[in-house]
């Protein structure tokens, strides 16, 4: 009995010092996204740990034992350097809904250095793991002892068991937990459920296997009824969104939306003097002189959700529309709603368009566009025959993204065609020559934005400062969106049209690309609710003359306002009315606060709180108090009650069976 004990434990050594290996190599990779090196919730990752103990306790050839065990260990390293490079690029976690958005995934890349420091160490374990091995065979396994040391049956038979058993949960477990969270309230799972940090509970590797089964397998078993939501929706005492002394002040206007890729305010304003901000940003300095603009505006979401939000005033939670949902059925949308606002006003649409200079295939586009009620989305392969450069070819090369300023040149008479008596048109725009890559660009050397930047003796070039660099190719992509800006006031004044156009201009996101945000803006914490204020501003004539006699004279919107109040502030102006309960926002106007849950990033946000959830807090601000907490849980409580409702609307297709009621939409 010894003996064998003592062979079974000296033939399997590799075995057991593959164990070390790969619980090492796991933890210490979590202290590169900034986690403990410990696994909250390790029983996911102790079962797939199993599995590969029981693979290997099988197989009983030491050679074929040792090259298997090296190709797990360099697997799991892999998987560790690939999750986090995603994580560093963008700040998300790895989810499986994600590999729709797999051919996206390199343009949206901004950085392509790794962790050097984590790739030296992993691949020195898996060296180091590879060198033990050969002095193993070279002094303890003799080469005629190959086969020397087989198991038993009944070992054998235990091994194959723990594995049958392993494999099973390892398979089984998301769907079962996926029923557990069916019975929970979003408010129970989300706000009060544990921490959404999925690679401190399951680990990197764990959290890609658990993700794979949950994506291929899970979804098949969760089903979502819509029993009662026409209730939900339509019977209450005041089912519609909460209007303000503002509503439909912009009835009959133009209504041209921009989302502006990675716009912050300090690049024209925090770090500028008056003067400087005004002669290397004239338009938006006219922009905001003429407009309202939002200083308590906070948005945390990739460009994709940020524009979902944008069109339909939600998104769903694991899932992404434009992917997920290309065909459904959306006539909540803006475009939709704005379209039957100007028809039941006895007025005519001239059109309603979309644009960016990216392929129409990009995030699904030209079909999820469609659905949402455009016209037409004009696409860089489209854009082309105006005269506007597709310099995707350049972008991993040089860094060159389209510029805007082009963009609108060559198609402002599509973005803001001329316009009879009656007439209103919508344009969707997202912006291009801020995203990301932030090496120097020849094509913004070319117009000379650096030149002037130098001339203004501000964001100078460092020889050793890369943030630096990376800051003074920011603020000169900028410049050109403000030579896009100015392009837009003057077409729409020489058309006659400024007058009576909203113009609705937004951030997607801070400069989370090259961690910008942390350098500009000065700030040291990982989590940190300053780093997601950015821009958000109105030009509207009519607006802005009243709400200047209401406020005496200020243009300042100051309550915490988000990306998903920004469709209900639009219906709101416009007169347009909408079921409060297919919106997660609020009107800017009214004095109902909102919270961000974030889809891509899985936190809670308001002006003054950073959380995962209500029991752990990642950030407060100096004047937070406990008024402040009760407030968000409210908001938060709310917000995800509507949540569960929309996503059984998303997944069902909810319009597509039961009619969009017609609702009253004049004054």
């Amino acid at each position: 009995m010894k003996r064998k004990s003592k062979n079974f434990f000296s033939s399997n050594i590799l075995v057991f010092l593959f164990i070390i290996f790969a619980i090492f190599i796991e933890c210490i990779s979590l202290c590169f996204v900034d986690l403990k090196p410990l696994i909250s919730s390790p029983l996911y990752g102790i079962l797939i740990l199993l599995l590969a103990v029981s693979i290997l306790l099988i197989i009983s050839n030491l050679k074929a034992k040792a090259i298997i065990s090296i190709f797990l260990l360099a697997v799991q390293s892999a998987f560790q350097i690939g999750f986090i490079f995603l994580y560093d690029s963008n700040g998300t976690f790895f989810e499986w809904s994600m590999m729709n958005q797999r051919n996206d995934a390199f343009a949206t890349i901004e950085d392509w250095s790794l962790r050097w420091d984590l790739l030296a160490i992993l691949a020195s374990a898996v060296v180091l793991f590879a060198i033990i091995e050969i002095l193993l065979f070279k002094f303890l396994y003799k080469k005629d002892r190959f086969e020397a040391y087989k198991s038993s049956n009944f070992v054998n038979g235990l091994t194959t068991l723990v594995l049958i058993v392993s494999l099973l949960f390892v398979v089984s477990l998301p769907t079962i937990s996926a029923f557990h969270n069916s019975r929970l309230t979003y408010v129970e799972r989300y706000l009060y459920g544990p921490s959404f940090n999925k690679y401190q509970r399951r680990g990197i590797t764990g959290n890609a296997i658990y993700e794979f089964f949950d994506g291929t397998l899970t979804n098949s078993f969760v089903k979502y009824s819509s029993a009662n939501l026409e209730n939900y929706l339509y019977n209450e005492a005041d089912p519609y969104l909460e209007e303000s002394r503002y509503h439909g002040i912009s009835k009959g206007n133009n209504l041209v939306y921009i989302l502006v890729e990675s716009f912050e305010w300090y690049a024209f304003l925090d770090k500028l003097t008056e003067e400087q901000s005004q002669e290397l940003y004239p338009n938006l300095n006219r922009f905001m002189d003429s407009g309202l603009i939002a200083t308590n505006f906070y948005a945390r979401e990739k460009t994709d959700t940020a524009e979902t939000l944008a069109l339909l005033g939600s998104n769903p939670t694991n899932k992404f529309a434009n992917y997920d949902f290309p065909n459904n059925e959306y006539p909540f949308s803006l475009p939709n709603l704005f379209r039957n606002s100007v028809e039941d006003n006895h007025g005519t649409v001239k059109q309603i368009v979309s644009f960016h200079q990216n392929d129409g295939s990009f995030y699904n586009r030209k079909k999820f566009h469609e659905s949402v009620g455009f016209d037409e989305f004009f696409a860089i392969e489209d854009m082309k025959d105006y005269g506007v450069e597709d310099t995707w070819n350049q972008t991993l090369v040089k860094g060159d993204r389209t510029l805007d300023s082009q963009t609108v040149d060559a198609m402002k008479e599509e973005m803001f065609p001329k316009t009879e008596k009656g007439e209103q048109f919508m344009t969707f725009y997202i912006t291009f020559a801020m995203h990301g890559y932030y090496e120097k660009r020849d094509n913004l050397a070319e117009q000379g934005y650096y030149d002037r930047l130098d001339a203004a003796n501000v964001y100078p070039e460092s020889e050793t400062d890369d943030k630096a660099n990376s800051l003074r190719t920011y603020a000169a992509a900028l410049m050109d969106f403000d030579k896009a800006v100015g392009i837009m006031l003057d077409t729409l004044e020489e058309n006659n049209q400024l007058s009576n156009t909203t113009i609705v201009m937004f951030a997607d996101h801070n400069t989370y690309y090259d961690n910008l945000s942390y350098y500009a803006k000065g700030i040291e914490e990982k989590y940190n609710s300053e780093l997601y204020r950015i821009p958000f501003m109105i030009y509207d004539e009519k607006l802005v003359s009243a709400y200047e006699q209401i406020e005496n004279g200020k243009r300042e919107i100051t309550k915490f306002t988000t990306t998903a109040d920004i469709l209900p502030t639009v219906l709101d102006i416009f007169g347009i009315k909408g079921y409060k309960n297919l919106y997660l926002g609020t009107s800017m106007f009214t004095s109902v606060e909102s919270v961000i849950f974030s889809r891509a990033y899985g936190i809670f946000i308001t002006d003054k709180l950073v959380c995962y959830s209500a029991n752990e807090v990642l950030f407060t601000r100096d004047d937070y108090t406990q008024s402040d907490f009760d407030s968000f849980i409210e908001r938060a409580k709310q917000h995800l009650k509507k949540l569960e409702k929309l996503d059984i609307i998303y997944n069902t297709n909810y319009f597509k069976t039961f009619e969009y009621q017609k609702i009253w939409r004049g004054e």
